[in-house]
């Protein structure tokens, strides 16, 4: 810009205000991309666990930290196959593995390669086609096709391009391999960014050892596109984007919010959020450090604003990092491309009055305010309101990904105890061998996933036992040990449950009497990974002082996740709740989804379960008084409690408590209630069928 209007600077600082009122500061910013980082880690750690050599990522403004609450941006969800070995050198072929040579000549677009098939025993290139997956080019080279990584789309989600979305979902999927080695194509980056930037050669360093990804789509004009794989930086991007300061980051907000409010109603699918990401890079790149403070904020976005406009004008948005790639190459024609020409000059003209236009996250009224204009026309959150809703989301983002990621690893039908206890055993000791060595987010995951597992490893073993007429091991104790602060209830119920199914009642009592004294139905929030909870909806809410949590694992002191038993557990569960584990007709069970997984399993909320367990204790103990209590206080929470997941399966439960008081009309009554709650997928109805045979016999 030749001149800068003199109300930039003070504009600039009162929008880096709002900005930061709206969690677009560092903290905040630091713990998106700890949760990102988290999460991922966590769902890697899972795989694992499974004994799949997959490793998973996160990738975009999320877990960039570059998003607000008004922005609700998606996550790009990429899982990597390790067992494949993708290569750009003969020099890196590997014996036994299905090994993938990087393929870019003149016949293949820049950013984009095709990838060879090599033998496994000797590295020499494939010259049959091992299966249908892969297809011969004119030269007769065996290539992979990019189809390949398109095969089970999961239930509901939809293919747009490389990725598998689904509209109830703010995740895109996209499957991937990793090429350990930086591509050749990129190599010219290095040197053009060092020659600017040489203080930031620590970036250069972190962004090679990256490798690259090879995602499954090819060109859109490409006349082999099923042969083509899009070579993706993703990685890389990552580590420039946590390189940057606060005032870049709020740079790239304010470019998103601006294209969301004045380009995308009028122009859909023209400027991505990438566009954006690559402009302030290469303006990063060119410019001095000194240029990025809170003063010259509205100069930044204005000067971002002006290079896209030229990149637009070119009809050329060149890769950041593969500059021969154009990212805009057959995107508009000529007459969207004047108008959004026109459109950006109209926004750098005004761009102070501009912002007062967003909508998003009330940035418009929020800045009125700022510099004392006319009162806003809307009241909005106060900061605390506002980062107290984003740091709750966050942690609850981690908690929630710690049960799903639990309840992956315990999917089995299976009753051969022995042998699932022996593969979990195997596959957790590999994996407690790479996390030793861990530190930082691996091992911050770790710490957070093991007590469960543990907990399932310990109901297992304690299963068999108890099936061999034998009372619960020190091992098994142990590894419920390990488990017992998994959270508020869940750990401590399942050793109960075992205990009492091994007949080991008075320290059943005592494990039950602990239970009720750290559930606080005011404080503790029940959590169930079968039902998903919307937090946003819900009356409950974390305690204030979750803005000054540093320890994530703390989290769990919150939370009361559902007491959820797999077949190979059978024998730690009462045989009331056992029923459950056969809800399902052969017919129901066709048509179930894949996340339906859980109905094969015996999964009871955890209150509603602990006076269950209560009152079949005490009534074998022969405490008629304290089992009355307990039967009170089922009847009380099923009637009072709203937050239920598996209301079902508590009436199913107190159902038969009523059985067992002979009080049978009630007992129907439950179990009609059951099935009002879920009229299939029900044990109620086969509970009628025996309850009938009792009243009329």
């Amino acid at each position: 810009m030749d001149s800068v209007p003199d109300y930039y600077p003070d504009v600039s600082r009162r929008l880096s205000q709002v900005l930061d009122d709206i969690g677009v500061n560092e903290r905040t910013v630091n713990v998106r991309r700890r949760t990102g980082l988290l999460r991922e880690s966590m769902q890697t750690l899972s795989h694992n666990v499974l004994g799949g050599d997959i490793k998973c990522y996160h990738f975009g403004t999320q877990t960039e930290g570059t998003t607000t609450l008004g922005l609700n941006s998606d996550i790009d969800l990429l899982t990597c196959h390790n067992k494949y070995n993708v290569i750009q050198d003969w020099g890196d072929w590997k014996q036994g593995k299905l090994n993938l040579l990087m393929i870019q000549d003149d016949t293949v677009p820049p950013g984009y390669c095709r990838l060879q098939c090599l033998r496994p025993d000797i590295p020499v290139a494939e010259e049959e086609l091992p299966d249908e997956h892969f297809e011969y080019d004119i030269e007769r080279r065996v290539l992979l096709k990019n189809t390949f990584l398109h095969q089970g789309l999961p239930e509901g989600h939809v293919r747009h391009g490389p990725a598998a979305t689904n509209e109830n979902s703010n995740f895109d999927l996209v499957s991937a391999f990793l090429c350990k080695i930086w591509p050749s194509e990129a190599e010219t980056w290095m040197f053009r960014y060092y020659a600017k930037q040489s203080h930031n050669v620590h970036l250069i360093r972190h962004s090679v050892q990256s490798g690259c990804f090879l995602v499954p789509t090819g060109h859109s004009s490409s006349q082999n596109e099923r042969l083509e794989w899009r070579i993706s930086t993703s990685l890389a991007e990552r580590y420039i984007m946590f390189n940057m300061n606060v005032t870049q980051i709020r740079c790239y907000v304010l470019l998103k919010m601006i294209m969301k409010t004045f380009i995308t109603p009028d122009f859909p699918d023209t400027i991505s959020s990438f566009y954006c990401k690559t402009v302030l890079m290469f303006l990063v790149e060119n410019s001095q450090y000194e240029l990025w403070h809170e003063d010259n904020l509205l100069l930044c976005v204005t000067s971002c604003l002006r290079l896209l406009q030229n990149f637009i004008y070119a009809d050329n948005c060149p890769h950041y990092f593969i500059p021969g790639n154009n990212l805009m190459a057959e995107k508009f024609d000529f007459r969207t491309r004047q108008q959004l020409i026109v459109a950006l000059e109209h926004i750098m003209c005004k761009c102070g009055r501009a912002l007062l236009g967003i909508e998003i996250d009330n940035v418009g009224d929020r800045l009125r305010d700022k510099c004392g204009f006319v009162q806003a026309r809307c009241n909005y959150q106060t900061t605390d309101q506002t980062h107290y809703a984003i740091y709750s989301i966050l942690y609850y983002d981690i908690v929630y990904e710690m049960i799903v990621a639990n309840s992956d690893i315990k999917v089995t039908n299976e009753v051969d105890i022995e042998r699932i206890f022996s593969e979990m055993k195997t596959r957790l000791s590999a994996v407690l061998q790479v996390y030793r060595c861990s530190g930082g987010i691996e091992r911050e995951s770790f710490l957070l996933m093991i007590p469960s597992l543990c907990t399932t490893m310990g109901s297992l073993l304690a299963s068999y036992r108890i099936s061999q007429g034998q009372s619960v091991s020190n091992t098994s104790l142990s590894l419920f040990s390990l488990g017992i602060d998994s959270d508020v209830a869940t750990g401590r119920l399942k050793l109960a449950s075992a205990l009492f199914c091994a007949g080991d009642l008075e320290r059943t009592v005592i494990v039950l009497r602990d239970v009720e004294e750290r559930y606080n139905p005011r404080v503790t929030q029940p959590l169930c990974r079968c039902i998903s909870t919307d937090l946003q909806n819900s009356t409950w809410r974390f305690p204030i002082n979750i803005l000054h949590i540093e320890n994530v694992s703390s989290l769990t002191s919150y939370f009361a996740f559902g007491v959820s038993f797999t077949r190979g557990e059978v024998h730690c569960v009462p045989r009331a709740l056992q029923y459950e584990m056969f809800r399902c007709t052969e017919e129901e069970r066709a048509m179930r989804d894949e996340v339906d997984d859980w109905m094969d399993w015996a999964v009871a909320d955890p209150l509603p379960y602990l006076y269950y367990l209560q009152y079949l204790t005490y009534g074998q103990l022969g405490r008629q008084r304290d089992q009355q209590r307990a039967l009170n206080k089922l009847i009380i929470t099923v009637s009072t409690e709203s937050l239920l997941f598996h209301k079902e399966t508590t009436l199913n439960l107190l159902g038969q408590c009523m059985e067992q008081e002979h009080s049978l009309m009630d007992a129907l009554v439950c179990y009609r209630c059951s099935l009002n709650e879920r009229p299939t997928h029900n044990v109620a109805r086969w509970h009628i069928v025996g309850l009938l045979r009792k009243i009329y016999h």
